[in-house]
């Protein structure tokens, strides 16, 4: 996620949080105006499991149990941080018990929104007894690029996605002036334009986006929605064919570690240096990425853009030779 909604989630406990206390001391208004100390706080509670991201840069693999989504996006690290939030809290003039509650609480979503979303690894849910990563079986949230690819226009697109998602929880965490059926036929109507199905909003953002996507020749929609996770794959091959490109994730720092194939050629690999060293290089035949092993996660396009532009992107992600992930989602080709 792009934390957008993390962050809104955090801003919704801080206003739970005032109003439990309002209630609790009668002498107080019963709606508090949220404070900006306990919205950063709640805000940084509720974004917390992803500071595992800073093991990027000390060599710590994303598929790693202490990697990005691994031991930090567990139950059983919502629960310890949160009881030492609540432990700690009286040291503040704050009551243990509800302030441990809603901090274990505000923890344990992050990594339960995390598995809402279509892309990325799952979410290590039951660390340390499972190292499973968890997906949940709907995934509405386009996932959001990491680092400075964030402000890309397919950043930008996830952030404005998920920033809807949870307008309410922005609204019921500022409660502004104004009467909410104006911000509720707002919402609704930029959530149909967004994140709709429906046709007429297709051929609107089509036209907007002037959309040039070019599916592989035994592709076609009814064939995907009947792919579901855990599939082989020949089951995939045998329903929708050959792909157009393919990208094979190996998560190494000390050798070849992404490879592009497309119609059986290598068209990119990275680093270069270190690929070329294994045989490996763009123009070199597909069949030479088998030295390589095989890959943390392999990826098939079914479908890109000729001129560059944005498309419809239909892509099956496969872990340990099993789909594990389906993205339906606008995309700019080479993004």
């Amino acid at each position: 996620m792009a934390s957008l909604g993390h962050i809104a989630v955090g801003m919704a406990t801080a206003r739970l949080y005032s109003v439990a206390a309002a209630r609790i001391s009668p002498d107080q208004r019963p709606s508090p105006p949220l404070s900006l100390s306990s919205a950063l706080f709640w805000s940084a509670v509720s974004f917390l499991p992803d500071a595992d991201v800073v093991g990027f840069a000390m060599g710590v693999g994303y598929p790693d149990q202490w990697g990005h989504r691994g031991a930090t996006h567990s139950l059983v690290f919502a629960v310890a941080v949160g009881a030492i939030i609540g432990a700690a809290a009286p040291l503040c003039r704050r009551p243990a018990i509800r302030t441990g509650v809603l901090a274990m609480l505000a923890l344990a979503s992050h990594p339960l929104l995390d598995t809402l979303t279509d892309g990325g690894l799952g979410c290590a849910l039951f660390w340390p007894f499972d190292l499973t990563r968890y997906f949940a079986p709907w995934n509405p949230i386009p996932v959001s690029p990491i680092g400075l690819a964030f402000f890309s226009p397919y950043g930008m697109y996830a952030a404005s996605v998920e920033l809807l998602y949870f307008a309410p929880l922005i609204w019921f965490a500022l409660r502004p002036r104004v009467h909410p059926l104006v911000p509720i036929l707002v919402w609704l109507a930029a959530i149909w334009l967004f994140v709709s199905g429906d046709p007429i909003r297709e051929r609107i953002i089509r036209f907007v986006l002037r959309d040039t996507t070019v599916f592989a020749p035994g592709f076609s929609e009814g064939a995907l929605s009947a792919i579901e996770r855990g599939a082989s794959y020949e089951d995939v091959r045998a329903r929708l064919g050959p792909p157009l490109r393919e990208f094979l994730d190996y998560d190494r720092l000390d050798t070849c570690g992404g490879v592009v194939v497309e119609a059986g050629v290598v068209s990119g690999a990275q680093p270069p240096d270190l690929c070329r060293a294994r045989g490996v290089y763009p123009g070199a035949p597909g069949t030479m990425v088998a030295a390589l092993g095989i890959p943390v996660r392999h990826c098939w396009w079914f479908s890109r853009s000729p001129s560059g532009g944005y498309y419809r992107a239909r892509i099956v992600c496969f872990e340990k030779q099993r789909v594990a992930q389906i993205v339906r989602r606008w995309m700019r080709e080479g993004s």
